[in-house]
């Protein structure tokens, strides 16, 4: 059928089908293993070679940057930043996960500059499986994204930025 469709159709097609399954808690899953992320990383390239009719073989990068794909551990990322920014940003949601991400200030309550850069406080860990928990890896990815986009004002907004930034390196 990859023959017949037109390239759209196919794009829909990936974007309905196996996307969904790839955003499924992923960012729950930040602890997976390489050879489990290069699983994920084959199916995305499966899809890119299922629309543009590519070989086993042929690479996929540039294709993917058409699409304005990310690859599995940028995208994960990527979500992982749009679920802290709600956090961190949005009224509605609980106290009790804006309690776990801090800005970073001192002791008597000035304003630090790392505070005006809306740094977060990564908090303090002593083990490798905690320090791939989500608190820690959303504030560490948080604090090396470039301050103009974690001052973005909407949501939408911060997810645009952020894209652009990954789809750039």
């Amino acid at each position: 059928m990859r023959n017949f469709l037109p390239t759209p159709t196919k794009v829909a097609l990936a974007q309905s089908l196996p996307h969904p399954i790839l955003n499924y808690a992923d960012t729950c899953y930040l602890d997976l293993r390489e050879d489990q992320l290069n699983k994920l990383e084959r199916l995305q390239n499966l899809c890119i070679r299922f629309i543009y009719g590519l070989r086993k073989y042929d690479h996929v990068s540039e294709f993917r940057a058409k699409l304005k794909w990310l690859p599995i551990r940028l995208r994960r990322n990527t979500h992982v930043l749009s679920l802290l920014y709600s956090i961190l940003f949005n009224p509605i949601l609980p106290s009790y996960l804006k309690e776990r991400f801090e800005f970073l200030c001192d002791s008597h309550n000035r304003s630090l500059r790392s505070s005006e850069n809306l740094t977060l406080k990564i908090g303090k860990h002593s083990t490798a499986f905690y320090s791939k928990s989500f608190c820690i890896e959303a504030a560490r990815l948080w604090n090396t994204l470039p301050f103009h986009i974690r001052r973005a004002t909407s949501l939408e907004s911060f997810k645009k930025k952020v894209k652009e930034h990954y789809l750039r390196l």
